[in-house]
This record gives structure tokens, C-alpha cells and sequence, in this order.
């Protein structure tokens, strides 16, 4: 199967199911129904849906064991997006092309919206008819990952670094290590665990999952430099704007697109534990992170 008919049937997969996730519409507050329902269906690349099912898949088990929590990573991840883009935060109002859960459904209805899809991806879990053990498993990957030592973390220190000249490249990637790259590098192994995958495995997947989530990084820093705006559904030169140090910013445009590809690469290198058929969706997945549409 080739790469763009891979991305497009699971993405389609995800698309079709996620909102089967969501409870009843409630008698009363319809508004935050419908605002986490815009939120989680105005598109996006399901990236770590889709990683999370590859993960299953390279253990050798059905994919589709791993879509519970593929959606629960999805709810997780756009949790997040919506919180970034409030205006305490990086005060965006477009994101995949349409205006941010903030600015259709009032600031104080894009955080409840927030909170309840970070919660409901914690029920959906909890809910899941499954191996016990590997459930709390789970549970603890991703909670790590979204939590304070993970993607809130990155998030503090990446403001906290807004607007500063002395960023070093080893805060940098500290920041995004946790930010992008926690919840990234949680989906490709939670996938593995739902699989069954020893403690090699995991850890493969785990040394992935981080070289990835660095590489996505670069190449997001990359695309707000000098993407397409079409193209990306969101805005362009706002790490500028809001006085970010990027990766741009110490290797250049080139020289970041340089690292990225090394980095995957090196990614690919761990990938060779694996039987070469079974790897390739992995490898697929690497190959669109570093060479999305510029």
C-alpha cells in the first residue's frame, strides 16, 4: 500500500468513529457539546491516531484493537489545540482552515470544551473492554504524556521562553521534547502495549517515537517560515510574531530541513528490528513527517 492511500484510510477510519466516543447530547449546555463536537471534526491529520494503530499493527496483532484509544489520543491532542489557541496562550483564530473552537464559541466555552474532551479521552479509556494490565499501562503512558512531565510541561516552558534571546538548543529541544514530542511518542507505544510487544519492542518504538516527534517539530518550525497558509489551514510567521526562538532560528530553513532528515533517519535505522513488512507503515509515517507540503 502506498503512503498517501495509507494516511487516508486510517485518517477516514478515525473520521468515521470518533464522535461515536462522545456521550448523549445533554438536555442543558448544549453549547459545549457542540463546540467539543466542532473541535474534533473540523479535520486534522490524525497523526497520532493513526501511529497509535501502527504500533498494534508491528506487534502483529489487528490494528483496529488499538481504535479506542487511537480516538482517546485524538481527543487528547485536539484538547490541546484548543487550548493553545485561546488568547491566554498563543491567541490564534484560524486552525485547519476554519476559526478556533475560542473564537466561534466564546473564550470561556473553548476552555470547558478543553477540559471535557481531555476528560472524556480519560473515560473512553477507562471504558475500554480490554486486558486489564495492559489498560493501567496505558492509562499511565498517556497521562504521563499529556500531564506535568509531559505535554503541560512543554507548554509552560514554551511560554516562558516567548519573547527570550538566550534560548539555548538544548532548551529548545527540552521544550519540545515534551510539548510535541510526549504525546507523539506515547501513541506509537501505547500502540505496541495494546499489541502485546515485549520490552525490546516497547523500547524501539519508545527511541521512534522520540526522533519523530523531534523531527515533526523541525519541519512544524519549518512550515512557519515558509508554508502555505492554504495549505496548512492556519496562519504563518507566528513564532515570529510572537518572539519564539525555532529551530529555524539555529539552523537556518535548509540547514532545519537537513536535521529533520537525519533525524529521520536515524529513526528508520531502529525500524530494522522489525520484520521488513511489518515496518513499512512506520516507515511511511517517518517519510510524511519530514516531507509534508512546504
Amino acid at each position: 500500500m502506498e503512503l498517501k492511500r495509507y494516511l487516508k484510510e486510517r485518517k477516514e477510519l478515525i473520521d468515521r468513529v470518533i464522535l461515536d466516543y462522545l456521550p448523549p447530547n445533554p438536555p442543558f449546555g448544549l453549547s459545549l457539546y457542540e463546540a467539543v463536537k466542532y473541535s474534533l471534526a473540523v479535520g486534522g491529520k490524525r497523526l497520532r491516531p493513526i501511529l497509535c494503530m501502527a504500533g498494534c499493527e508491528i506487534t502483529g496483532n489487528d490494528y483496529r484493537l488499538a481504535i479506542p484509544i487511537a480516538v482517546a489520543l485524538e481527543m487528547i491532542h485536539t484538547y490541546s489545540l484548543v487550548h493553545d489557541d485561546l488568547p491566554a496562550m498563543d491567541n490564534d483564530e484560524i486552525r485547519r482552515g476554519y476559526p478556533t473552537t475560542w473564537k466561534r464559541f466564546g473564550e470561556a466555552t473553548g476552555v470547558l470544551a478543553g477540559d471535557a474532551l481531555l476528560n472524556r479521552a480519560f473515560e473512553v479509556i477507562s471504558e475500554w473492554d480490554f486486558d486489564s494490565e495492559r489498560k493501567i499501562k496505558v492509562i499511565s503512558e498517556i497521562g504521563k504524556a499529556s500531564g506535568m512531565m509531559g505535554m503541560v510541561l512543554g507548554q509552560q516552558c514554551d511560554m516562558e521562553a516567548e519573547d527570550r534571546k538566550d534560548v539555548s538548543l538544548e532548551e529548545l529541544k527540552f521544550i519540545h521534547k515534551y510539548k510535541t514530542g510526549a504525546l507523539i511518542t506515547a501513541s506509537i507505544v501505547s500502540g505496541g502495549i495494546i499489541g502485546g510487544g515485549d520490552a525490546n519492542t516497547l523500547s524501539v518504538l519508545r527511541r521512534y517515537g522520540e526522533l519523530i516527534g523531534y523531527a515533526f517539530q523541525i519541519i512544524d518550525d519549518v512550515l512557519d517560515v515558509i508554508g502555505d497558509e492554504k495549505k496548512l489551514g492556519k496562519k504563518v510567521g507566528s513564532d515570529i510574531e510572537n518572539g519564539k526562538v525555532t529551530f529555524v532560528t539555529f539552523f537556518g530553513v535548509e540547514g532545519a530541513k537537513d536535521e529533520a532528515k537525519k533525524v529521520i533517519n536515524e529513526a528508520k535505522v531502529f525500524l530494522k528490528e522489525f520484520n521488513e513488512n511489518k515496518r513499512v507503515p512506520l516507515e511511511y509515517l517517518a517519510d510524511f513527517i519530514v516531507n509534508r507540503e512546504f
